[in-house]
C-alpha cells in the first residue's frame, strides 16, 4: 500500500515538475494536497495549482503580484450549548482553507487543506499547519519591500 501512496506521489511532483519546466518556473515549494498538489515559484512570484483528480491535469497560476491578502479560513459545524466541555473546539471543524483576494477586491481564491469527509481528523493538525506555513511563504512575496526606494517622476 505505501508502495503504491509512493509511486502516485512520485508521479504527482514529475508531472507537476514537467508542467513547470514547459512554463518556465522554478518551484521551490512543493505541497500535496489530496486531489491538488501547490507548488510556489519564489522568484517570478507564481502559485501552480494542479488539479490531479482525473487524467487531464487542469491547472492555474496565480501571480502573486496579483494578491493583496492571503487568510485562514475556518469553518465551524454548529456546536450546541454544552458540547464544549464534552468535546474540544477542533472535532467540529468541517473545513480549512488558505483564501487568496486579488486587488481588485471581487476574486477570491480559496484552496482546501482540510475538509470534512475528504481528510482524516487526525490529519487536521499538521494539515493546518501546513495551511499557516503556506500563508506564512505566500503573504511574505505579497508584501512591499521595505525601504524600498520608490522613484517620483517631476
Amino acid at each position: 500500500m505505501n508502495n503504491i501512496i509512493n509511486t502516485a506521489t512520485r508521479t504527482r511532483y514529475s508531472r507537476i515538475s514537467e508542467l513547470g519546466s514547459l512554463l518556465n518556473l522554478s518551484f521551490s515549494s512543493i505541497l500535496s494536497l489530496g486531489d491538488k498538489t501547490i507548488a510556489v515559484d519564489g522568484i517570478r512570484k507564481k502559485l501552480l495549482v494542479m488539479d490531479n483528480s482525473d487524467e487531464t491535469d487542469a491547472y492555474c497560476i496565480i501571480d502573486l503580484d496579483e494578491v493583496k491578502t492571503i487568510w485562514l479560513k475556518k469553518n465551524y459545524n454548529s456546536i450546541k450549548p454544552g458540547e464544549l466541555k464534552e468535546e474540544s473546539l477542533e472535532k467540529f471543524v468541517e473545513s480549512v482553507f488558505l483564501r487568496l483576494e486579488y486587488k481588485d477586491g471581487r476574486t477570491i481564491f480559496s484552496l482546501p487543506f482540510y475538509e470534512l469527509g475528504k481528510n482524516d481528523l487526525n490529519n487536521l493538525p499538521v494539515l493546518e499547519r501546513n495551511a499557516r506555513n503556506w500563508q506564512m511563504i505566500l503573504s511574505k512575496m505579497i508584501a512591499p519591500k521595505k525601504g524600498s526606494i520608490k522613484s517620483y517622476d517631476k
